[in-house]
């Protein structure tokens, strides 16, 4: 009979890292996270193409209606950095930004990133614990012209 060998706890969390990426970033219990793209605009018949991507996956192209958003959830990935990019366009305006970047420490990501589309630009609102928008930061202005 063979004896049972146990490995210490940190040489399994160290082959569960060195794991190829795809496989990480799907682990159960690494948490989602959700990216919400809020039509804010005061024109009620204002309709905003919304295209966002990342390296690896491309959302596709959605059209939101005012007061309705466009959301989008994923895992971020253990070892890369994961980071996605979001073109919007309304009324011959357009802008592009990082919806989320996991390697900006200047942000704060909890579960969710909430940006609010307005008439003078993209804001990323900022939230409490309680869930109550406290500051509306990191503006990305409105371009003229559709590109």
């Amino acid at each position: 009979m063979k004896p049972i060998v146990f490995l210490p706890v940190w040489i399994i969390l160290l082959l569960v890292l060195l794991q190829p990426s795809n496989v990480t970033a799907g682990l159960s219990f690494w948490p989602y996270h959700h990216v919400h793209i809020v039509n804010e605009l005061s024109d009620p018949k204002a309709v905003l193409l919304v295209h966002c991507k990342s390296k690896d996956d491309d959302l596709g192209v959605h059209y939101v209606t005012v007061d309705n958003e466009y959301t989008w959830r994923f895992k971020p990935d253990v070892i890369k950095e994961t980071m996605y990019w979001c073109y919007l366009a309304y009324n011959n305006r357009h802008v592009a930004f990082e919806a989320y970047n996991k390697a900006d420490p200047q942000r704060e990501y909890q579960f969710h990133s909430f940006w609010n589309v307005t008439d003078e630009a993209v804001f990323q609102e900022s939230r409490n614990e309680d869930g109550v928008t406290w500051e509306n930061i990191l503006p990305h202005p409105w371009k003229p012209g559709s590109r």
